[in-house]
């Protein structure tokens, strides 16, 4: 989606951003509907917005709106979520009512980074879900390679596990930014992304198979088999 007058408040219910967002999505959703899980797709749950609460602009009226649209053009038989950082202060802008609330965190405290759900909502019973779980991270130009170790990655995934809460690992398989689609974190001074996307996965940006795969298919590999014995 382009947008081109600088005048126009990105991400806000500014009418004539809304009216674009609008526009795209009523193009867009209808093509979506058909592969979503409950028509047969696979799609199982819509995320709105993206780390809303990281952005300055805190605007509920646009949240509110886009679920609502979102609702309209799906269907409100579908499990809507939003995700943002492991903290309060990401959730007081980020969490919409009528979602389910997620975060994301990479390696390091499981038990911390799920535990801001109940200390931002005394009441909220899950599911517990980190929906960005980082085994790696992001490369910029001019920076080193990044890299999260695999007995870290393991054994933060191990503990969310066992704790039977949901991962979404992000990103498992790396990959290429094509064109100028790599983009720009914000930062001061001006870093981008370079063109490899690779992120340290599990799965390089070649495909290749790497420590941190096996370290993690062994980790699964547990526990599916402990939920095995315990459901005999």
């Amino acid at each position: 989606m382009g947008i081109y007058n600088a005048s126009i408040a990105l991400r806000s219910s500014d009418p004539a951003y809304i009216g674009h967002v609008t526009d795209w999505f009523n193009v867009l959703l209808p093509k979506l509907r058909p592969l979503l899980y409950i028509n047969g797709g696979p799609i199982i749950s819509v995320q709105i917005e993206n780390e809303y609460g990281s952005f300055q602009a805190c605007d509920y009226n646009y949240t509110k709106y886009l679920l609502e649209l979102n609702k309209k053009l799906f269907v409100d038989d579908v499990v809507y979520f939003t995700t943002d950082g492991d903290g309060t202060g990401y959730l007081k802008c980020g969490a919409i009512n009528g979602t389910l609330t997620t975060v994301d965190f990479g390696a390091g405290n499981a038990k911390k980074g799920y535990r801001v759900l109940n200390i931002w909502n005394s009441s909220f019973n899950g599911p517990y879900v980190n929906s960005e779980y980082y085994i790696g991270w992001l490369d910029l130009w001019g920076s080193k390679h990044s890299h999260v170790s695999a007995t870290a990655a393991a054994k933060t995934l191990d503990d969310s596990l066992r704790m039977r809460n949901s991962v979404n690992m992000y990103m498992f398989i790396g990959g290429t930014n094509f064109g100028f689609t790599s983009g720009a974190p914000g930062d001061n001074p001006f870093r981008p992304v370079p063109t490899s996307y690779d992120y340290d996965a599990a799965l390089t940006e070649a495909g290749d198979l790497t420590y941190k795969y096996y370290s993690i298919r062994n980790t699964i590999g547990k526990v599916e088999f402990a939920s095995l014995i315990f459901s005999m």
